[in-house]
């Protein structure tokens, strides 16, 4: 089994210990992080915070840009090889795995799990795409003015649940109707905080006091303890 850090929504600042809590179940003093931005198709924007937030915890930081035709699969395998931490930015769910699944890049993902080779992690679509599917807002990016929400099949499927991120914000609560529709359990997860595999163990952790996290299975709602990241040390 491999490390996965999923960390369900917030801003790089509420969410910085999750983060720190990844890099330290990497177990090196200066990780090497590989940012993939493909959900937000590359956004340079994107990149600048994230090189700046991860610099800072004394990170070395490089991009994975696939949108932009820039890179050889060689060179693909060599950022994914040089990475201790891999982190998967958010936007658009279902775009992201079409242009994963182009590159192989979801393959090469699950491959790099099932080897323990890195630590897996992200935010929002970053956190989807380690499960079987999401509630996503990918039909949201087709244009209008009003959010749509939808479940989003063909993820990596390391995690047998439809997750939903941001199970705190409006619009959310859908996923209530939409995953007693669906043959799959549910996992629910407000913002800051992140589901985790690590060491054979699965479980909640969180950096807001009183976030909720919560599984639907068998037409059931039952809450999950959400443990303080400060009271794991990896």
């Amino acid at each position: 089994m491999g490390r996965v850090v999923a960390i369900s929504g917030g801003e790089l600042d509420t969410t910085e210990k999750l983060n720190i809590y990844a890099l330290k179940l990497s177990g090196k003093e200066a990780p090497n992080v590989l940012f993939i931005g493909t959900a937000s198709m590359d956004s340079d924007g994107y990149f600048i915070g994230i090189k700046t937030a991860f610099g800072k915890l004394n990170c070395n930081v490089k991009n994975l840009p696939l949108t932009k035709g820039e890179l050889s699969s060689d060179e693909i395998d060599s950022r994914l090889e040089w990475a201790d931490v891999i982190y998967v930015g958010g936007g658009d769910t279902r775009t992201m795995m079409g242009i994963w699944k182009q590159h192989s890049l979801d393959k090469k993902l699950k491959e790099i799990y099932e080897n323990d080779t890195a630590v897996l992690t992200g935010l929002s679509a970053g956190a989807i795409c380690w499960f079987k599917s999401g509630h996503s807002d990918s039909d949201s990016f087709t244009g209008g003015e009003d959010w749509k929400y939808t479940i989003v099949d063909g993820m990596l499927g390391i995690f047998p649940y439809c997750f939903c991120p941001h199970y705190n914000e409006e619009g959310r609560e859908s996923f209530d109707i939409m995953i007693s529709d669906t043959e799959y359990d549910g996992l629910a997860l407000e913002n800051e905080t992140a589901f985790v595999e690590a060491s054979g163990q699965q479980f909640i952790i969180g950096s807001r006091p009183g976030a909720k996290a919560w599984l639907f299975s068998d037409h059931t709602k039952k809450e999950l303890e959400v443990i303080p990241v400060e009271k794991m040390v990896p």
